[in-house]
């Protein structure tokens, strides 16, 4: 598997070591995996270092898929029209036209909305409150580790639709996370809809430690068929 790669893109305030369990076992078969860290200043950032990061694996592995996690599968979806393969974790998949600010009520729980602060000058960040729906049924000293690196954000979802979102050029595959507290249910079922795999699995909205081996063998099987490995 040494022509490919797996690149897994973290979700909105969450570190890249939260796919240390996913890519492990992938490790575990031979499957070249990388994390990149978001630079979270910008959308427009965080889009260029994507692509960038997408371009070097190529580069270097060839093939890639793209696994993008809740907030960041709009950045997915700006950013990987270049890879082979894009995987939706419990994410956000603009859907041509889509204003993804105008759908935010419809998407989150309105209570995890609480857990939201924005101070005077833009930036997001989260309260020690949202462990509780972002991670009820991961193993608590892998949330602890999580929400002790947490990370502030200034990342903004978009008001305007995004014209071209890469999942429609794009193989795709999506992840429903069926006990998940802080997306809603519907939403993500509606996304699987229009993607080329998809699977549901009993889990939190963190399934990287809630179900990494389930989460890990989508992603490996979905790639593999894909891009040939």
């Amino acid at each position: 598997m040494n022509d490919s790669s797996v690149l897994f893109v973290h979700g909105s305030f969450l570190p890249s070591l939260t796919w240390i369990p996913v890519i492990e076992r992938l490790a575990q078969h031979g499957q070249d995996a990388h994390t990149i860290d978001l630079p979270f200043t910008s959308l427009a950032d965080d889009v260029a270092a994507l692509q960038k990061k997408i371009a070097e694996l190529q580069s270097s592995h060839g093939a890639v898929t793209v696994v993008g996690h809740s907030y960041t599968g709009i950045t997915v979806a700006a950013a990987g029209h270049a890879a082979q393969h894009l995987v939706f974790v419990a994410a956000r998949m603009p859907a041509l036209g889509e204003s993804q600010a105008a759908i935010s009520p419809q998407w989150g729980n309105p209570e995890f909305r609480s857990c939201l602060n924005i101070s005077s000058d833009g930036e997001l960040s989260l309260t020690d409150d949202a462990e509780s729906f972002l991670f009820h049924r991961s193993p608590k000293a892998l949330a602890r580790l999580a929400m002790q690196h947490r990370r502030t954000m200034r990342s903004e979802i978009p008001v305007e639709p995004m014209e071209n979102p890469a999942w429609l050029t794009v193989p795709s595959s999506y992840i429903v996370c069926t006990d998940d507290q802080a997306v809603q249910l519907d939403q993500q079922r509606m996304r699987a809809g229009w993607a080329k795999h998809s699977v549901e699995i009993d889990t939190d909205h963190s399934p990287f430690f809630s179900a990494p081996q389930a989460t890990a063998d989508f992603i490996l099987e979905t790639h593999l068929a894909v891009t040939g490995g």
